[in-house]
């Protein structure tokens, strides 16, 4: 008996689908979804003006996913700006303004909340003479002469 039993378990095991590597879609997603919780855990961080963890917090995401790599969800995506903001909260005004021209340098014009540019670019004109905002993109009246 005992055998037949083990010949029918390793049966049962031989014929068990065996898992796959998961597909590169799961990986990315998952991926996606530790960035965005990072990016959250650093925003309960700056609220609790808790900065140096809110920097952690939010490099670790900037580390997974590019700056507006996450557009989808309901926070605004900017790890970058944020610990440039963290910064200069602490008063680390080098660090502030290097992060803030990196921000202004990698988010793209159409999806750049104007607050976060109008921000990065007063502060970097304010505070760091040798690293001056580019120039603002003409609008489209501006183009035209109206």
């Amino acid at each position: 008996m005992t055998l037949l039993v083990s010949a029918v378990l390793a049966a049962g095991l031989l014929a068990w689908p065996v898992a796959g590597p998961p597909p590169a879609q799961d990986d990315n997603t998952q991926r996606l979804e530790r960035a965005y919780a990072y990016n959250r855990a650093g925003m309960i961080d700056m609220s609790e003006a808790r900065f140096d963890e809110a920097i952690e917090q939010f490099q670790q995401a900037a580390d997974l996913v590019p700056d507006y790599g996450i557009t989808k969800q309901s926070l605004r995506y900017t790890p970058t700006f944020m610990i440039g903001w963290a910064h200069e909260k602490q008063g680390r005004i080098e660090e502030a303004c290097r992060f803030f021209r990196r921000f202004l340098d990698l988010a793209p014009a159409d999806l750049v909340e104007a607050g976060k540019t109008d921000h990065a670019r007063n502060y970097l004109i304010k505070n760091c003479p040798a690293m001056q905002p580019p120039p603002t993109p003409p609008t489209s009246n501006d183009r035209h002469g109206l």
